[in-house]
């Protein structure tokens, strides 16, 4: 009888203790319909203005769209390698093109025929990953589809090349499956996992904790600390809704020398305070844009993406 009682005793610790530990785990945060409705609708930056019409009868798969997207835009390394069949000095148009309206009436400009599949090389626009994924959250939005911009770092040459390069992709919220998905349209990728996209606050994370281990990390303003930074607050920007290019950067990290030695405890404060609001910016969206508000070390000035790579040159 007396082993029983244990037993009983027993069973009922461990039920108590499951059950606290039921009541503590929590569910992913989900954004709240205001939020997706906001997600949905059109940016200054992705708003196709009097190209809307492009839109119509595209097709709605996601893989379908990208596939599409593809064959609007090259990416400036795929481009290195079509020179024979390129116009000559068409290696890079980032600059001049801000917005998805200016996108458009380029494209348009060189072949009327519309956003199709069968549009020559010389006839598409050479632009980076920002621009895939800003053709892609113009067109879903277009749908009335839940979509925002990431910033983070990519790790598709990780094995190959030890390195993760800064990188832009979007999220698609999937109402089946109450979920964001990451979709990749400069590299044609859906279901981007962790595994191929390491997010702006992971490695802000992993940089601060001094974890970066032997992974070396760059991306469109070089290399060293101040690309953290960077990408960081690119992706504050864009989850705010604020789609800016990537060279409408903060101007502290084009300090001669940059070093994080020169912030001040209470700007690093800051930014340790927005990567933690980071890891999930849609219950944190008023407090990451107050912050932006507050804090004029965070503003972005505009610069052309010339004096974008000027500016990175002198400090190197």
């Amino acid at each position: 009888m007396r082993n029983l009682l244990h037993i009983s005793s027993f069973i009922l610790t461990l039920s108590m203790i499951f059950a606290v530990q039921s009541c503590n785990q929590t569910t992913p945060d989900k954004p709240s319909v205001e939020v997706l409705k906001q997600y949905s609708q059109f940016t200054v930056f992705t708003d196709p203005g009097e190209y809307l019409y492009l839109y119509e009868n595209l097709p709605e798969s996601t893989e379908e769209i990208c596939n599409l997207i593809k064959k609007q835009l090259i990416h400036p390394f795929e481009a290195r390698q079509m020179k024979d069949i390129l116009p000559e000095g068409r290696l890079m148009e980032d600059e001049g093109l801000s917005s998805v309206s200016e996108m458009l009436e380029k494209l348009m400009e060189r072949d009327s025929g519309g956003l199709t599949m069968d549009r020559k090389p010389e006839n598409r626009l050479v632009v980076g990953c920002y621009h895939h994924s800003l053709l892609l959250a113009s067109i879903l939005r277009s749908q009335g589809i839940p979509v925002r911009m990431r910033a983070g770092f990519s790790r598709y040459f990780e094995k190959e090349a030890n390195v993760r390069f800064g990188h832009i992709i979007c999220e698609i919220w999937d109402s089946d499956k109450q979920q964001w998905i990451g979709v990749d349209p400069d590299r044609n990728i859906v279901n981007v996992s962790s595994n191929r996209f390491e997010s702006s606050s992971h490695a802000w994370d992993s940089y601060r904790k001094n974890k970066l281990s032997h992974i070396e990390y760059t991306s469109s303003i070089g290399k060293g600390a101040k690309i953290f930074f960077h990408i960081l607050l690119l992706d504050q920007a864009f989850v705010l809704g604020n789609e800016r290019n990537y060279w409408h950067t903060p101007g502290f990290l084009f300090a001669d020398n940059f070093s994080v030695d020169d912030l001040t405890a209470d700007r690093l404060q800051v930014i340790d305070q927005i990567a933690e609001l980071m890891q999930n910016p849609e219950i944190h969206l008023d407090e990451l844009r107050q912050l932006y508000d507050d804090n004029d070390f965070l503003h972005t000035h505009a610069r052309s993406v010339e004096t974008y790579y000027e500016r990175l040159l002198e400090n190197q």
